[in-house]
């Protein structure tokens, strides 16, 4: 069972200093491995504005911060 869907946006857990990305950096899944734990190809924007992909680990990614806190408070309402 996947956690993120194709198109979900994703941030990262921690930080990836080799790639230039700190904690919460966003980006977007585009792509789903059946592997165990599940991995995702996902796109970032670097700093430089380049964009490139990463495959990443179902547990080195979470829902942005922005995105839980507005589903939270759609639940309020």
């Amino acid at each position: 069972m996947f956690k993120f869907a194709e198109g979900d946006a994703v941030a990262l857990v921690g930080d990836y200093p080799g790639l230039d990305l700190d904690a919460g950096a966003t980006g977007v899944v585009w792509a789903l491995y059946n592997t165990d734990p599940p991995s995702y190809e996902v796109t970032f924007t670097g700093k430089d504005g380049l964009k490139f992909d990463v495959t990443m680990s179902e547990d080195e990614l979470m829902v942005p911060t922005v995105i839980r806190e507005l589903a939270g408070s759609s639940q309020n309402h």
